[in-house]
């Protein structure tokens, strides 16, 4: 199911979402990147870097799916390193519902 990624009120990409693990309400899938990513790119970058990843404590991150805004409590993080050619977003604490809804 694809969804929409967005910064704060900026839509930055596209996942095509597949649940990977239920019990953990988690989605995940590749990160292609919009045009209004390239704003957030060097920090993201830097993120993944130093940490592993940037993720919803450095950035307001938003989902939506079919025009609903999905609300994980466990958090969305996205992976872009300088050195691979693959961007990966994934999220945790879904909840029932929502995954239902990637399911289709």
């Amino acid at each position: 199911m694809k969804g929409q990624i967005f910064i704060d009120n900026s839509e930055i990409g596209i996942v095509d979402f597949k649940i990977i693990d239920e019990s953990m309400g988690a989605i995940g899938g590749d990160f292609i990147a919009t045009e209004n990513y390239t704003k957030f790119k060097s920090e993201i970058q830097k993120l993944t870097h130093k940490n592993g990843n940037a993720n919803s404590e450095n950035f307001k991150f938003r989902i939506f799916i079919d025009s609903m805004e999905f609300n994980p409590i466990g958090g969305i993080c996205l992976i872009d390193s300088e050195e691979f050619a693959e961007m990966y977003l994934d999220v945790a604490g879904l909840n029932q519902n929502e995954l239902e809804k990637i399911r289709g």
